[in-house]
């Protein structure tokens, strides 16, 4: 299974990976303020990684590696955080339609809407995800044709599996940010990750309700890209932006103590 880091071109190993590659990244990030004590720390290469941090009194309290997603939004509802890094919210058919399926997902803009209040009633996200776990198909009935169960999926399925809680859940169980879905790529390439110099593939899914996502893959993961017409399925970490612009934004740059 590939690391949120590794699907982006990031290889941590170790703290001291962690310490010399990502906290400098983010030091040499664009600050905006969010509040007097809170600002967001937002890295991105021109490959499309990136690495948004919560910053409290100069102190990183939380760290999301992601990619800049580009997919047309989706439009969705009901958002609202369900502890300092998750929100769930659901997603919908059109503006103001009906619900597809709701999701858990760890947003760019967490930060903005905790400040607000910590609820959205409808939005428009631009939805990414990180690879876990994936694998490719040749097409639609290569993928069928795959599965040897009693229940098989459709080519464009998508569960969210991060909101289904254990048969026993545990004192304070909070929904993952994590999915399961299939679908067609319609998009392709192999960037790299220009301050790591390490590649990485970037492709465009459109799966269930036509809902179009750009995901990364860690080339330790899948060596080969996938071909434009393929399935590939998996598991996925899910990100995404609402596009939240702070009261007042200050951007700038700036270092802050480590």
């Amino acid at each position: 299974m590939s690391s949120h880091f590794g699907a982006i071109g990031i290889d941590v190993t170790s703290q001291e990976d962690f310490r010399k590659r990502v906290v400098s990244l983010i030091g040499a990030g664009t600050a905006r303020r969010i509040s007097k004590k809170i600002s967001e720390q937002v890295w991105t290469d021109p490959s499309g990684a990136r690495l948004v941090a919560q910053v409290h009194n100069g102190q990183i309290e939380f760290l999301l590696p992601c990619l800049a997603g580009k997919a047309p939004a989706v439009p969705v509802g009901d958002v609202r955080l369900v502890d300092d890094e998750t929100a769930m919210l659901d997603l919908l058919d059109g503006a103001g339609g009906e619900m597809i399926c709701p999701i858990a997902i760890e947003l760019e803009d967490r930060a903005v809407l905790a400040h607000s209040g910590g609820r959205l009633e409808s939005g428009s996200l631009v939805l990414a995800a990180l690879a876990e776990e994936v694998t490719v198909h040749a097409d639609a009935d290569a993928y069928s044709a795959s599965q040897d169960g009693e229940l098989e999926f459709a080519a464009d399925h998508f569960i969210p599996s991060g909101t289904f809680s254990p048969e026993e859940p545990a004192d304070g169980w909070i929904p993952s940010a994590h999915a399961l879905f299939a679908g067609e790529v319609v998009e392709v390439g192999t960037p790299v990750n220009t301050a790591t110099g390490t590649a990485f593939h970037r492709i465009r899914v459109r799966t269930i309700a036509a809902i179009e996502l750009d995901v990364a893959i860690a080339t330790a993961e899948l060596e080969r890209p996938p071909a434009r017409g393929n399935i590939v399925s998996g598991t996925f970490f899910l990100t995404g932006n609402l596009g939240l612009q702070p009261e007042n934004p200050v951007k700038r740059r700036s270092w802050f103590r480590r």
